[in-house]
């Protein structure tokens, strides 16, 4: 199975990149997108929400199951802070952990197949919130882990078409498995239309962790004194006298600001702008389009532009779509569009801000840090959604959308700052206009990207820092030097 899948791998890859271990990571990596897409689309986003609407829930009803859920995942990325650069077993340990979540879509459906003369409104969103607070823990760990196992699986040149490929298999499935649970939600009443979802889901989440437990991290990138990185407490200290940290806190909050808003756009849809029950479906097939669209822009120019330019242009989209959405969607058709101009963007940024991350942050503490900055992220994200929904309930929508647009057009520009101020670790200067062949004393020398020795005959270069030598081939599939000091040279 290994040696096919390697050489029709080879086939579609080699021009991304030489080494068989890292084109298996991004096979592993993408299949695990593909259904991380699928279960997403079918018991997240637009599906949830027209679920939370039709059980009966007023907006701020929906806020606070939203908040609950958003503080969940910030304490669990509080409480196991750290432990992304401490784990030894980070992949088993992000697949196991994976394949746990898969339980609480299963456990939603009972709790709504329950009469509500048993259990009473109060006591179904009473059970949400537990499952949802339970869920979020559980995917805290996934979540932290993410990050530093990326950094330590793929190649600084390669991460941005990375992202691209995770963008577009996570949104592929979801075009299809919206449309169709659309046309389940017609045809079965609720609460059972949604069940067959949430189940189908699990059935996905199961099938992402059995793909991501194929993942290795790479000797190369192995992060030096990485597994005695400081515990919670210790590491939030460390993480807040970062500089790149504070560079960055302040568009993390406007992010989860944003975020709060744009997550009441399914709910307003059907209470205030009349959408069909069964839109929610479409809205997510508008969703998945947006990102196998918005993957594809990633994987296309992210690299050539940077994270800075990358990040500023979803952004204006981003806020181009919320400025309108709710004040011209009045048409289920035009919301729809414009409801996909906000994904389109908001997916775009979501690719960039990490891979600009990861380009900023040094990788020792990149496990620290994806936990912080998420933690301001769903913080923010979770003050906003109850007091959000209480101005919907009032029926403040447009002015809190037209708010929610500027601020998402400032944190464009406050990203596109910071993600300048640092620019992603540039290729060394090579020794020989497009490498040389190998003199006698570098032949038997070992290449430190893919561990072989240079031979005669091969083309090789040298690093003007270090004078490490390095097959040709991988010096320019891995940008540059392995040696972190001539990576970072300032």
């Amino acid at each position: 199975m290994a040696s096919s899948l390697d050489t029709g791998l080879e086939r579609l890859l080699r021009r991304i990149t030489a080494d068989p271990a890292e084109r298996r990571n991004l096979f592993w990596v993408t299949v695990s997108s593909l259904m991380y897409g699928t279960g997403a689309t079918l018991s997240g986003g637009e599906l949830w929400s027209g679920f939370l609407e039709r059980s009966g829930f007023n907006m701020q009803d929906i806020g606070w199951i939203s908040s609950a859920n958003l503080l969940a995942t910030a304490i669990g990325l509080l409480v196991f802070m750290g432990l992304g650069d401490r784990v030894r077993n980070r992949v088993r340990t992000t697949a196991i952990f994976i394949a746990l979540t898969a339980l609480y879509p299963v456990a939603t459906v009972g709790v709504a197949l329950i009469p509500r003369v048993a259990l009473p409104l109060s006591g179904f969103l009473f059970a949400l919130v537990t499952i949802g607070v339970l869920q979020c823990l559980t995917n805290s760990i996934p979540v932290m882990l993410d990050y530093p196992i990326w950094a330590r699986a793929l190649t600084p040149g390669v991460r941005g078409r990375l992202f691209g490929f995770t963008t577009l298999s996570f949104g592929l499935p979801g075009i299809l498995v919206g449309y169709f649970a659309a046309e389940l939600l017609k045809d079965i009443p609720y609460p059972m239309g949604y069940g067959w979802c949430f189940m189908a889901a699990s059935v996905a989440i199961v099938l992402r962790a059995t793909a991501y437990s194929r993942v290795r991290e790479l000797p190369t990138l192995a992060v030096e004194g990485a597994s005695t990185s400081p515990l919670p407490f210790a590491s939030i200290l460390r993480v807040l006298r970062l500089k790149e940290f504070q560079w960055l806190a302040g568009p993390h909050v406007v992010r989860g600001l944003t975020m709060s808003i744009i997550g009441f756009s399914v709910p307003l849809g059907l209470k205030y702008l009349h959408m069909p029950e069964h839109y929610p479906g479409y809205a997510a097939s508008a969703t998945t389009i947006a990102t196998v669209l918005g993957g594809l822009a990633v994987a296309l120019f992210a690299d050539r532009l940077g994270a800075a330019w990358a990040t500023l242009i979803g952004d204006a989209l981003y806020a181009a779509g919320m400025a309108t959405v709710v004040l011209l969607g009045g048409n289920p058709a035009v919301f729809l569009v414009l409801y996909f101009l906000t994904q389109f963007g908001r997916n775009i940024e979501d690719n960039t801000v990490p891979l600009g991350a990861i380009n900023t942050v040094p990788a020792e503490h990149l496990g620290a840090f994806s936990a912080a900055r998420l933690m301001i992220l769903m913080g923010s994200n979770a003050i906003g959604a109850p007091i959000f929904g209480r101005l919907f309930d009032g029926g403040h929508y447009v002015l809190v959308f037209g708010l929610g647009a500027l601020l998402k057009l400032g944190s464009g520009f406050w990203f596109w700052y910071v993600f300048r101020l640092k620019p992603p670790p540039r290729v060394q200067a090579m020794v020989g206009v497009g490498g040389r062949e190998a003199l006698g004393a570098e032949l038997g020398q070992l290449c430190r990207h893919c561990g072989s020795e240079v031979q005669a005959g091969q083309r090789v270069c040298t690093c003007a820092t270090c004078n490490m030598v390095y097959h040709e081939q991988c010096w320019l599939d891995h940008s540059g030097c392995a040696i972190e000091e001539c990576r970072h040279p300032d």
